[in-house]
């Protein structure tokens, strides 16, 4: 690829993630409108999001107290079992007819409920069975409709079979009807699915997709509220069905409980007596599974009549749960869709990315159950799914980009370190990118040398000599990026390596990992020696290694056909006087006093000294790492910085003692306390200036 061609590359690279507000809020606001739209609403994932956001809801919820003026009086199937009814029925005519007919009962059964009911002081009635065609009782039926006109509602069916759109209306004989008077009519909607909604007034135009504007039929418990309170309800079409809690809110009076006297005046097990009915509003209708008036609720399974009951409890506290507006629903949805886009912009990770996009999510859905417990409900499901695929696709749209920068980014950093350091400088291009251009940092460098390698090459066969270097540098080389240093540029025999150049790990970290690198080369190379030794085309080698921490500017210098990435400035020129000097010292690694700092608690040093080295105006404290802290220290060493302190404090003939009697612990030969002998013995005869630092000055470069 031509260099025109690579910058285009890297243009449109750079111009991808510069734009990645816009790409992403842009498909963002594509997103929200597109949730707004019936196309949206329709598909099946997003009503079953809805479905089970809105099931979650209730299911979250506590329940409320099952309000005392609504009591049920059900059809059980202790009111069908002919065996349980049998010694029953000798006390009770009514009894009697139950157990001697098989559903459905006739209307003679009903009526005397009915009657019963209003002896026991119920206000109002809802009878939950259809009586759309005539049948035996009919007339004392009628009887008690005409008696008690006015206070009952009888069931109107309109049955929807789920998965067809055909709607079938089965509504009370006109007999019933007129004889219960006027507004005694309620609809009830039969159908296979879950009951969530209500439509408080319809019309049988508008349930068959035909909306006349005239919505004359009324919800069975709608009804019965607006007769019970003497208020009207106002109209709302779906609306959220609020239960009041799960199955069984409601205690369930057998219907051939009210029928035995004593239960009737005193109460029962089942039937707390006739007073428990006194004023209510009391639905009555099937609730034996057998009779398929069962439904499926947010709740779990609920009878139809129960149904009626949550609902009419919940009109009459006033505890409706009304739908937000489209205003306010859409602006909801809209603040998920950009809060997921945003979150993802804001995470360079994409594992962070993905929990925060959920963290979103999940407070999104408790921002609408909070609103949902206060009474409003929200659609969520257009801000979840729309949300998601926002951010979804902008995590998408990143990984994208970042692993083509990756791709480009890999292929010139490539030049400059290995593979497995280019994978954790890419973690964060934007870094290597600013270091590239060039940047001051602080840097832990590393410089070693081997020893007389003039003298080697000159004297060397030139196979010899190329190979045991490259047998050395692959030794060497792995042992800098094992610690994420950078080997950056071999200069004949010398190395130079940084850490904290492309990616830092913090300059404290950076410099343990150059002590690391330093003391484990020393290990490498003894192995190494042992190898060699004996072989004619190999020699002994030794090496110098100089560690520094400083400032350094750091950048890709070169030509536009051949560049290096390199570090540049006296942190670098520091930590080559360091190895230069680890000659003059007869050891194998100086560290700077910044080095030291930093990592004196992950190794044990011996000072070499106070020194003025050349090209420094003030002299340094210098290091020779010994080893980490899992070995002891020389038992030595401390006796060996109390004679450095007695020789800075002039106190030469005492730090001349301890100097010897060091050395004789050491082994009996030390480089450093003949050193500082020698100097000590001068300053005897020749006393230092008055304002002597206790420095010395190292007169080699």
């Amino acid at each position: 690829m031509g260099a025109a061609a690579k910058r285009g590359v890297t243009s449109l690279l750079k111009r991808l993630r510069e734009g990645r507000f816009i790409a992403i809020f842009g498909l963002g606001l594509v997103l929200f409108f597109v949730s707004g739209s019936d196309w949206f609403r329709n598909r099946d994932m997003v009503q079953n999001v809805a479905a089970f956001a809105h099931d979650k809801h209730f299911a979250l919820r506590d329940g409320f107290a099952a309000f005392p003026e609504v009591a049920i009086v059900g059809i059980k199937e202790t009111s069908l079992d002919q065996t349980y009814l049998a010694p029953l029925a000798e006390k009770s005519e009514a009894v009697r007819l139950m157990h001697d007919n098989t559903w459905p009962w006739p209307r003679t059964i009903h009526a005397r409920v009915i009657e019963r009911l209003f002896e026991a002081g119920a206000k109002i009635v809802a009878v939950d069975i259809a009586f759309a065609s005539e049948r035996e009782g009919d007339e004392e039926l009628v009887a008690v409709l005409k008696k008690y006109s006015g206070r009952i509602i009888l069931a109107s069916v309109m049955q929807r079979p789920i998965g067809t759109t055909n709607v079938q209306f089965f509504h009370p004989h006109l007999k019933f009807e007129e004889a219960a008077g006027p507004k005694s009519r309620g609809l009830v909607l039969v159908d296979g699915a879950v009951i969530r909604r209500y439509s408080s007034h319809t019309s049988e135009m508008r349930e068959l997709d035909m909306d006349d504007g005239v919505h004359d039929l009324v919800h069975f418990a709608v009804r019965s509220v607006e007769l019970f309170t003497g208020q009207p309800v106002s109209p709302r079409y779906m609306e959220v069905l609020p239960y009041q809690g799960k199955p069984a809110t409601f205690d369930y009076i057998p219907v051939e409980e009210i029928f035995m006297d004593a239960a009737f005046q005193q109460g029962s097990a089942h039937f707390k007596g006739r007073d428990v009915l006194r004023d209510k509003l009391v639905f009555y209708g099937p609730i034996a599974e057998i009779m398929h008036d069962v439904h499926m609720t947010p709740l779990g399974i609920m009878p139809g009549v129960e149904i009626h009951a949550h609902l009419a409890s919940a009109l009459i506290k006033d505890q409706r749960i009304i739908d937000a507006s489209p205003l306010w629903a859409g602006a909801f949805t809209l603040a998920v869709v950009l809060i997921c886009a945003l979150l993802v912009l804001l995470n360079r990770n994409p594992l962070l990315q993905a929990l925060s996009l959920a963290s979103a999510l999940v407070a999104a859905f408790v921002v609408t159950h909070l609103a949902f417990l206060k009474g409003v409900f929200f659609p969520i499901a257009p801000g979840l799914l729309a949300g998601f695929a926002a951010g979804f696709s902008g995590i998408l749209y990143l990984f994208i980009v970042e692993r083509l920068e990756r791709a480009q980014v890999r292929k010139v950093f490539g030049r400059f370190v290995s593979k497995r350091i280019a994978e954790v400088v890419l973690k964060n291009a934007d870094e290597f990118e600013h270091a590239r251009a060039g940047e001051r940092r602080s840097v832990a460098v590393l410089f070693s040398d081997i020893r007389s390698f003039t003298t080697w090459s000159e004297n060397a066969a030139p196979e010899n000599l190329v190979g045991q270097l490259n047998e050395y540098f692959e030794r060497m080389v792995p042992l800098i990026e094992d610690t994420e240093g950078n080997a950056q540029k071999f200069i004949g025999d010398a190395i130079l390596a940084a850490w904290g150049d492309t990616h830092s790990s913090g300059h404290a970290e950076d410099c343990r990992r150059a002590v690391v690198a330093a003391l484990k080369m020393r290990t490498v190379l003894s192995a190494l020696n042992t190898q060699w030794h004996g072989r004619a085309d190999r020699i002994t080698i030794s090496i110098g290694v100089g560690i520094n921490h400083g400032s350094v500017v750091t950048g890709e210098v070169g030509h536009s056909e051949r560049r290096e990435f390199t570090v540049l400035g006296d942190g670098v020129n520091f930590a080559a006087r360091l190895e230069s000097a680890t000659k003059q010292f007869h050891t194998d690694c100086l560290v700077g006093e910044s080095v030291e700092a930093l990592t004196r608690g992950q190794f044990i040093y011996r000072e070499v000294g106070y020194l003025r080295v050349k090209g420094k105006t003030k002299p340094v404290h210098i290091y020779t790492p010994l080893s980490d802290k899992t070995t002891p220290a020389p038992e030595w060493l401390a006796d060996f910085h109390r004679a450095l302190t007695l020789h800075r404090t002039r106190d030469f003939t005492a730090a001349v003692a301890l100097f010897a009697e060091v050395k004789q612990r050491a082994g009996g030969e030390d480089f450093l306390c003949n050193w500082y002998t020698i100097h000590a013995q001068r300053y005897l005869t020749e006393p230092p200036p008055e304002d002597w630092d206790g420095s010395e000055t190292l007169t080699e470069k």
